[in-house]
């Protein structure tokens, strides 16, 4: 079964390593096959992580989008352990968390931290990037050279 994007002007569509960026009119997609997909409402960026938990959903979003669980595995490890000594009220939680990372099933992990973390750690940047042209902009200008 394809999975369905609705994205909106100028959201952002996460597929493994690559960013999707749609233009200023809505579109629909659908992916068939196996591969790491997120919304950018979903994405923490690693500049704006303040604190352990956010460090860690930003390790565990590496993990599932460059599918690099061997890689990341020393500093998932020693973040996990930063947050359980900084929040252990949430022991049961990230211990849910970890669970679902060894199960080889970080996009859950990720669904279930992310309840955890403050909401305006997910900055949502829809605005018109600066260099964009407008398709119709675009010919306009060219049908006025000529």
């Amino acid at each position: 079964m394809p999975l369905r994007f609705d994205l909106g002007p100028f959201e952002k569509l996460h597929i493994g390593k690559t960013v999707l960026l749609n233009s200023h009119e809505r579109a629909y997609f659908a992916f068939e096959g196996d591969v790491p997909i997120m919304r950018g409402k979903d994405v923490l960026q690693p500049e704006l992580a303040r604190n352990s938990l956010e460090k860690l959903y930003c390790c565990i979003q590496k993990i599932y989008l460059e599918e690099a669980f061997a890689e990341q595995q020393g500093s998932y490890l020693a973040l996990m352990v930063e947050a359980l000594s900084e929040e252990p009220s949430l022991h049961s939680e990230l211990k849910e968390v970890d669970a679902l990372v060894f199960g080889r099933e970080p996009f859950k992990a990720l669904k279930r931290l992310k309840k955890l973390i403050r909401p305006a750690a997910f900055v949502v940047e829809r605005s018109e990037p600066r260099n964009y042209v407008r398709r119709d902009a675009y010919n306009s200008r060219k049908s006025l050279r000529e």
